[in-house]
């Protein structure tokens, strides 16, 4: 029978020749330590016990750099480890999500300066390439063209800032047939913008409608720059006609010899 040591561990009979098991790598349990008598070649009484290398029970080793090639055990892994982030063979990182890398501040500027932008799409009148308006809405009213139609947002105002302005053939009131700007000179009185209306808007009135303003049905409703829009620039003066009757209207009085 040929000789040899049984593992302790999984019961596998090894040459006397291996350090450790050829099955599970356990070292043997008799087996001498670098430095001892056996392997330095010194004579030992016989009373004195061999150092031997400890029983490891728990941990699965290569015995030497020699048996490692013949051992199929290496060291065991931990299943389902993984390396942290940024370390080697760690999973490539699936990102922060966009919404947790805006600054808070960012966010709320973005959701201020979009939300008005939005808003403002919504709410104000807007124009074709040709500059009739296509879609109802706010509209300053220094911005009133010659067309426009429109409506006061408080006719009882005393100032007139925004008015809500719309195709023509949609509900109206009052339609724009003049625009323009006075000289530039101190402040008019109210004497002096009558002058200028009379001199001008009803000449402009009897072209636009068809019919002198003297014999026509409908009346006119003028704007002019307060002092503070004066001081500021601005000197038009505008004109529009409407019918104090029938206060809503869905045509345009262009042409219409009313």
């Amino acid at each position: 029978m040929a000789e040899g040591w049984t593992c302790s561990r999984c019961s596998t009979v090894n040459a006397d020749s291996r350090f450790g098991c050829s099955n599970c790598g356990l070292l043997r349990h008799d087996a001498s330590i670098a430095g001892s008598a056996a392997q330095s070649g010194s004579t030992s009484s016989a009373t004195e016990e061999p150092t031997v290398a400890p029983i490891v029970e728990d941990t699965e080793l290569i015995a030497t750099a020699g048996d490692a090639a013949e051992s199929p055990v290496g060291p065991q892994t931990v299943a389902d480890w993984l390396p942290f982030e940024g370390e080697d063979g760690a999973p490539p990182s699936a990102g922060i999500p966009l919404w947790r890398r805006i600054p808070i501040g960012w966010l709320l500027f973005a959701v201020l300066i979009g939300g008005g932008a939005i808003a403002g799409w919504y709410f104000n009148a807007s124009r074709s390439s040709s500059g009739e308006i296509t879609k109802s809405g706010d509209l300053t009213a220094a911005d009133l063209r010659v067309g426009d139609c429109f409506d006061l947002k408080d006719p009882d105002a005393d100032e007139i800032d925004e008015v809500k302005a719309g195709p023509c053939t949609s509900a109206h009131e009052f339609e724009m047939f003049f625009v323009a700007s006075m000289p530039e000179r101190e402040f008019p009185t109210d004497a002096a913008f009558e002058t200028y209306v009379t001199d001008n808007c009803y000449p402009a009135f009897g072209a636009y409608i068809g019919k002198a303003y003297g014999q026509s049905e409908l009346e006119m409703y003028w704007l002019a720059p307060t002092a503070s829009g004066w001081r500021a620039g601005d000197r038009s003066v505008q004109c529009a006609a409407y019918q104090p009757r029938v206060p809503t209207q869905t045509v345009s009085f262009k042409g219409s010899n009313r």
